[in-house]
């Protein structure tokens, strides 16, 4: 298996804090994200040879602090006018020739349990969703629905929607934290998908359930996208373990929590 961390964002909501370094080298009680994941990744047993990060916004800083080890970078230099897929997509070559890829959003951190959850699933495409996620974002936002997107899954825990924005609550049966894995001929079905929204935007041909184009994909764009072409994405279930920093109120609140764990 390999690993891609996606850390080409600007994180403009963080700044001042972002101001002279990328997004995933804020420090989280003195940690920074970057770090704390992939501790938890060497804790699982995953390899440094093995993560690849892709790097965009000051690129250049997160290259400098990993320049005595063998870490991988792929740097999207589109990063100020493209969005997560693309940056996804800069390591097309590379997931080509691949049979396993963890895929992991560069600005969350999460513990050992939640990262072995995912390691275990023989699912050609997993999903991590949160069952516990109203009591957080709670936490984060006076009223959740104003941040939480839907999730739905059916009996089988097959996802059937994602990434849609909604007022009603039953609509958000768990919430998408940003770590996914594909497998075979799940990879295959992901990167099949990307192409074709490539294609779809090329022609002026909207994409499945959202107005934006290609070079501005969320990743819950493409999840829709693959649920929408009827490829199966299975929802790996967990209870919390783990936090996103979106900007300065979400690191106090993570920063609070860790202490509370210690």
């Amino acid at each position: 298996m390999k690993v891609i961390i996606l850390a080409a964002g600007q994180g403009t909501r963080l700044r001042p804090l972002t101001d002279d370094r990328p997004k995933c080298m804020v420090e989280v009680n003195g940690t920074s994200i970057i770090e704390r994941q992939l501790d938890i990744m060497y804790a699982c047993g995953i390899e440094q040879k093995d993560i690849t990060i892709i790097a965009g916004y000051r690129g250049d800083v997160l290259k400098k602090k990993f320049e005595t080890s063998s870490q991988n970078f792929i740097i999207n230099t589109e990063y100020e006018t493209t969005n997560m897929v693309y940056s996804l997509m800069c390591a097309r070559a590379f997931m080509e020739t691949q049979k396993d890829i963890l895929i992991s959003y560069g600005d969350i951190i999460y513990n050992e349990n939640v990262l072995r959850k995912i390691l275990k699933s023989k699912a050609a495409a997993s999903v991590v969703v949160d069952d516990g996620w109203y009591s957080y974002w709670s936490e984060r936002c006076e009223n959740p629905l104003d941040d939480a997107e839907t999730l739905m899954f059916n009996e089988n825990d097959i996802l059937t929607e994602i990434g849609q924005k909604t007022t009603d609550l039953q609509r958000v049966q768990a919430q998408y934290i940003g770590l996914m894995r594909f497998q075979e001929s799940g990879l295959q079905a992901m990167l099949d998908v990307a192409g074709k929204a490539k294609e779809r935007s090329a022609q002026g041909v909207p994409l499945w359930r959202t107005s934006r184009t290609y070079d501005k994909m969320y990743m819950t764009d493409l999840l829709q996208g693959m649920i929408d072409e009827k490829y199966d994405l299975k929802a790996i279930h967990i209870n919390r373990g783990w936090f996103e920093i979106d900007d300065c109120a979400d690191l106090k609140v993570v920063e609070a929590r860790l202490q509370e764990e210690m």
